[in-house]
Parts: C-alpha cells; sequence; structure tokens
C-alpha cells in the first residue's frame, strides 16, 4: 500500500508541475486518416463513423454494429453477444465498462463513432478479452427516456429483455436499468467416449447421454447518478446489482451399459457493487480521473454425482457443497495531457482483496485467501506525418497468501505499435506487446475435490505467473462502397498456465500446471460492401465475407499437440423502407489449448424486423437448418483421452418474437459520462467442469 501511495503522489506532483510549466493553448493531438468515409484508423483502434444507410431500422447499437459488418467483430444480434480474435469482447460506454443491456439501451441516433481496440491488454483491466468495443455517444439531453426490449421465444425458455429509464434536470441525471436473461432446456444431453491408462489398470468408458434439464437466469439491476459541470468536473456513482439463479446443471448418462451416472449442480450468487468516480479536466488540456469501486460477492454451488448398476445399488455418491463469500476493493488515478502531437498518460491502480470459500459434503476443507496488487503504467503516444505509434510500459506487484504460504509476482508489460498509410486509401498497423499472466484464483487454491469414482480436481498452490506475447499485423483498404481487410496475428506463450492430466494409482488427477510453451497463428481475409444497389433501389444490401485459417501449437511437460482449423463468416442486411432482413452463417474457429480442442456449432440466425418510428417488431430464427444444437470438446491425453459432443434439442430451430419501444420527452442539457470503471468478478471457487452454461 505504502508503494501505491507513493505512486500516486508521483502522478499528483507531475500534474500540478504540466499546470505550472505549460500555456493554456488549446492543442489536437493528430491522426491518420485512411479516406474522408466511414473509417479512420489509429496507431492502437479503429474509428467506425456510422453511416445513415447502417443507422436505418437499427434499434440499438447491436443491429446497427451488425448492419456495419465491422472487421474481425462478430454480432449475435439476438442474444446481444460480441466476439473478436476468437475471444470476448468488452463493451465500454463513453470509456465506460457496459453491460449488453446497458449498450442495448442505447439509440443508434445518439451514437457518434465506434471505436474497435484489438489486442487491448492490462489497461482495459481483462488480458483475456478479444477487443474492446467502445461506443461514443452524445449526451443525451434534459428530459428523459424510457426504452423497453424483448426478444422471447415462443417455445423454448429464452429470453433477453431490459428495460432502462434515465430523466436528466439541470447538472443532474439519474437512471435505473434493468436486465433479465434466462434459459431453460429439457432436452440437453451429452455422449462421451473416453479412456483412462491408470497405474493399476486401464478403463475404456462409453457414455451415452440421456435428455436432461439446464436452467439459469440472470438479473442485472443498476442505479446511478452523474452530476457534471461541463468542462470541468463529472462526478457519477452506480450501485450495481447482479443476481444469478441456475437451480438446474444437470447431466445423466448411461456408462457402458452397465451403469446409470447423474450429476446435479445448481448454482446462486448475489453480487452488489459501488462504484464512484470523479474527473477533473484540467488546464493545458489535462485530465485526472480517480475511481473507488467495493464488491461484494456472496455465492453457493452445490453438485452431487451418484453412479448406480441397472439393478439399483449405488457405487458411488458424492456431494460437493460450496458456500464463497469475497470482499474487494478497487482504486485507481490516471492522468492525461495533450501537446501538439502526442499525448502522455499515466496512472496508478491498486486492488485488494479477501476471498473465502467454504467446501463441505463429502471431501470438506475451508479455503481462505488475500490478494493484492498495485500496478503503474506510462504510455506515450504521437502522430508524424503519414506515420502514428504508440510506447507503453507497466510494472505490477500482485501477491497471494493461503494457509500460512504466500506468492509475489512482479511483472513488466511494456508495447510497441506503428500505424503507417502507404497510399490514399490504405493503411497498416502492426503491434507487439508482451503480457505477463498472473494465475487465476480458482487454480490456485489449495483445494481437492472428487468429480467422479475416476477422475480427481486439484489446486495448485505453485503455480507461477508466466509471459504472453503478441504480434499483430494488418492491412485495410477502403474505396467507396468496398472494404477489404488482412490481419495476420501470432501469439506465444511461455512456460503457460495449462491442463495436467496424471495417475495416481486408480486413480485420474487433473489440474494447472505451468507447462513449456503455447502459440497460434492466424491469417484472416475478409471484404465488406456496403450500401449496394439492387435494381432501382439505392444503398439497399450490406454483404460481407471474412474468413480465417488457425495453427495451434501447444508443448507440456509430457505432451506435443498441434492442430489446425478453416473457418468463415457471411453475412447480410437488406433494408428497404422501414422492413430488414438479417442473415449470418458461420463455420466455427475450433481452438486448441493445453490438451483439450474446443469444438463449436455452426452458426446460422435470420431475422426480420419492421420499424416505425419509436415502435420495432421482428420474428426470427436461431439455426434454422439444425434440428439439434451441437458442440463438443476432444482431449488428445495419453493418459485420458476423450471425445464428447453436448446436443440442445430446443435451440435448434429456435423462433423468436422481438418487440421493442422507446419513449423520449424533455430537452435540453446532457451529463458527461465517466470514462472508466472497475468492478470484481470473480467468485474464486474451484473449476469442477460444470462452470459453463448455454
Amino acid at each position: 500500500m505504502k508503494q501505491t501511495m507513493i505512486m500516486l503522489l508521483f502522478v499528483i506532483s507531475m500534474v500540478a508541475q504540466a499546470q505550472t510549466n505549460l500555456n493554456d493553448t488549446i492543442v489536437h493531438l493528430d491522426e491518420v486518416t485512411v479516406s474522408a468515409q466511414s473509417i479512420i484508423q489509429k496507431v492502437d483502434r479503429m474509428l467506425i463513423i456510422p453511416t445513415r444507410d447502417a443507422k436505418k431500422n437499427a434499434y440499438n447499437p447491436y443491429d446497427l454494429m451488425f448492419n456495419m459488418a465491422i472487421p474481425r467483430l462478430s454480432v449475435n444480434v439476438i442474444g446481444k453477444e460480441l466476439s473478436a480474435n476468437g475471444g470476448a469482447v468488452q463493451t465500454r460506454i463513453n470509456g465506460v465498462k457496459a453491460s449488453p443491456s446497458e449498450v442495448a439501451a442505447l439509440l443508434p441516433k445518439e451514437i457518434i463513432r465506434i471505436e474497435i481496440i484489438d489486442n487491448p491488454g492490462k489497461r482495459y483491466g481483462d488480458e483475456e478479452i478479444g477487443a474492446v468495443v467502445n461506443i461514443i455517444v452524445r449526451k443525451r439531453e434534459e428530459g428523459g427516456l424510457l426504452n423497453l426490449q424483448t426478444t422471447n421465444s415462443p417455445h423454448v425458455l429464452f429470453g433477453e429483455n431490459s428495460l432502462t429509464a434515465t430523466y436528466h434536470q439541470g447538472k443532474s441525471q439519474w437512471g435505473v436499468n434493468y436486465a433479465l436473461s434466462y434459459r431453460g432446456v429439457k432436452n440437453d444431453r451429452t455422449d462421451k467416449t473416453e479412456d483412462f491408462f491408470l497405474e493399476t489398470e486401464t478403463i475404456h468408458r462409453v457414455q451415452e447421454g440421456v435428455n436432461d434439464e439446464k436452467r439459469w437466469a440472470i438479473h442485472d439491476i443498476d442505479l446511478s447518478y452523474n452530476y457534471a459541470e461541463p468542462n470541468k468536473y463529472t462526478f457519477n456513482a452506480v450501485f450495481r446489482n447482479n443476481v444469478k439463479r441456475a437451480p438446474h446443471q444437470d447431466e445423466t448418462s448411461i456408462i457402458n451399459k452397465m451403469l446409470t451416472s447423474r450429476q446435479q449442480v445448481r448454482s446462486n450468487s448475489y453480487s452488489p457493487a459501488l462504484d464512484l468516480y470523479y474527473q477533473l479536466n484540467l488546464p493545458n488540456q489535462q485530465t485526472l480521473t480517480l475511481n473507488l469501486a467495493g464488491t461484494l460477492i456472496t455465492s453457493s454451488y452445490t453438485r452431487t454425482y451418484r453412479e448406480q448398476a441397472m439393478d439399483g445399488a449405488m457405487l458411488a455418491d458424492y456431494l460437493t457443497d460450496v458456500d464463497g463469500s469475497k470482499r474487494s476493493i478497487i482504486g485507481e488515478a490516471i492522468y492525461d495531457k495533450r501537446f501538439k502531437t502526442t499525448m502522455l498518460s499515466a496512472g496508478v491502480r491498486h486492488y485488494q482483496m479477501h476471498d473465502r470459500n467454504q467446501y463441505l459434503g463429502t471431501s470438506p476443507v475451508t479455503s481462505e485467501m488475500d490478494q493484492m496488487r498495485s500496478s503503474a503504467f506510462m504510455e506515450l503516444q504521437g502522430a508524424w506525418k503519414k506515420v502514428n505509434y504508440g510506447v507503453s510500459a507497466g510494472l505490477a506487484r500482485t501477491s497471494f497468501e493461503e494457509a500460512g504460504e504466500s506468492h509475489t509476482y512482479y511483472t513488466f508489460t511494456p508495447t510497441v505499435r506503428f500505424g503507417y498509410a502507404p497510399h490514399k486509401n490504405g493503411y497498416v498497423n502492426y503491434r507487439f506487446s508482451t503480457d505477463p499472466q498472473i494465475p487465476s484464483l480458482a487454480a490456485l487454491t489449495d483445494v481437492e475435490q472428487a468429480l467422479d469414482t475416476i477422475q480427481i480436481s486439484r489446486g495448485n498452490p505453485n503455480l507461477r505467473t508466466y509471459n504472453a506475447y503478441n504480434s499483430t499485423f494488418s492491412y485495410s483498404y477502403n474505396k467507396g462502397k468496398m472494404m477489404a481487410m488482412l490481419n495476420v496475428s501470432h501469439a506465444y506463450y511461455d512456460n503457460c498456465i495449462m491442463e495436467s492430466v496424471f495417475a495416481e494409482g486408480n486413480r485420474l488427477v487433473m489440474m494447472q500446471d505451468n507447462q513449456k510453451s503455447w502459440q497460434t497463428l492466424q491469417i484472416a481475409p475478409m471484404i465488406v460492401f456496403r450500401g449496394l444497389d439492387v435494381g432501382k433501389q439505392k444503398n439497399l444490401l450490406m454483404l460481407s465475407l471474412e474468413g480465417g485459417f488457425a495453427r495451434y501449437w501447444s508443448y507440456g511437460h509430457s505432451y506435443t499437440h498441434t492442430y489446425s482449423n478453416f473457418y468463415y463468416n457471411a453475412q447480410f442486411m437488406l433494408n428497404y423502407r422501414e422492413f430488414s432482413l438479417a442473415g449470418q452463417h458461420s463455420k466455427n474457429r475450433n481452438t486448441l489449448f493445453g490438451e483439450t480442442i474446443f469444438k463449436g456449432e455452426n452458426q446460422t440466425a435470420l431475422m426480420a424486423t419492421w420499424t416505425h418510428k419509436r415502435l420495432q417488431l421482428g420474428i426470427g430464427m436461431m439455426f434454422p437448418f439444425t434440428n439439434n444444437y451441437k458442440t463438443g470438446r476432444e482431449r488428445l491425453s495419453r493418459m485420458a483421452p476423450y471425445t464428447a459432443w453436448n446436443y440442445t434439442k430446443e435451440l435448434g430451430q429456435m423462433a423468436v418474437i422481438r418487440l421493442n419501444y422507446n419513449l423520449e420527452f424533455g430537452k435540453a442539457y446532457h451529463a458527461d459520462q465517466k470514462r472508466m470503471n472497475n468492478r470484481d468478478t470473480e467468485s474464486g471457487i474451484l473449476d469442477m467442469g460444470t462452470s459453463g452454461t448455454k
């Protein structure tokens, strides 16, 4: 904590010194513009300016982003989901981290631009994400907004619903947002073939899945207040509440036609968080932002596993019952200074957490862990003629303590970026970063739990941090109604944390361990046509086609695996007056990590809508040509290879109905939006292979 205070005082002193030495001239950072059209390339991000045609019949930002066919960004307009570069996407509004429901509540007419930040790194608080999508919006006028959005299936328990209300008066803004997502199926099964090469015997198992139930619901309730003095300061407070109920994550199967196994999992969690933010605009193009966030996560997890002979005799009965409690606080300060052709940023951040998980049932144990993380970074961005550049570096100290044992990690995170416009309509960009990764709380915990009569899940307190090296090269060409892009990326993880599977007597142990290395090479071309004319109809059609090749190398202490995968994504949007028809079909990008290949279903979706002023009605279908949704996994381990396919009948040919309506009233004044947001989401419970949900 002392180191953090010293770093904070250093940043504040920089602000004071800058105010004393610099004049009051307002300056702007130069940027390289590809063309006068809708795309601006910068060294660290791509700026997309929505066109009038893209906004036509788009009710929310997900519709808008689909219409624009943004390179490397995959949009699920039904489920309000984004993915990029094979990973999840972090969404932000005016720099503020925002939930899908908060993003969906925006009106397209409010959006000034959309920023796509590839390989964002630790500055954005999550090194696992594939990209950051930052939506820049106009400040809402005085008065209010009511926005109702519903997407539900008439024959499957599937829903994405939200209700947002905001009101502005004078310099204040109040807001409340409620979102409800739910899923429920009764015909979910997993077929699995596996072998176990144990020290005492070899076992071959064929599991024939029996239809069982999966069900969950997530409630998000956010209350917000904003007070702003334009061009001077902004205060923002948000009280967030996340409630998740998953009463059924069940799985039943028949093993070798001799045994019946049944796993029943239920979990609940409640996570309130208070987020306080203050932004001060200083003379000479300087800004100081402060953020303080506290989070409490209470969770419960219950898993039962039983094996029975066909005559009803009980062969195994395991119970895992976990009560969890986690408290954390995050403080952050960032200073920005713009010069004529450069911008300097510096910041400090401190995170402190206490996590307690009590494992009851068959193998009772209590795990308590404390974690502290202090970090600082500095970044310089600039432009010189046709070249953009950026250099940044960060230093962090992270410590864990559990059961009297402690671990301390020091990480250094340099990044170099260059961008160049070789000709009028083209842009070349290159980025290299070193991004150290620290172990997760769940992997570090000193806990062991039985999964079944053969397999054990075990934590590993001896995990060490490792380095991830990322390189990305891209070239884009944008002219008229056509845009083409080629993206080549390479990632190398040294001594990375991946799965370890080994035998101990007649049991198989699964845990995380530092392995040799993992790397991937990905090549992805894309071409987009926007606003194509069809006959006499102008700007009627958008077409997009993206393909790719991915190659993976995974090297463990006892294994070596390689895997190649081709994938593609094709989509179209047809707009005619108040009607639109959107369609998408994609071949999934499968991935290899450790010893497991993760295989997804090919995605197909259709949605037709009618938009009239504030009202939108629509009907669509997910997987119209599939009567049984399928995903799979394949473990290549020589100790315990398996192939598993999960089928969910209800998701095939699933129809959905959309009803959206908004009401605006009042006019005049806006409140500023804050630029950053912190919140803790990890519960720290040991992963027992049942955390995934549909």
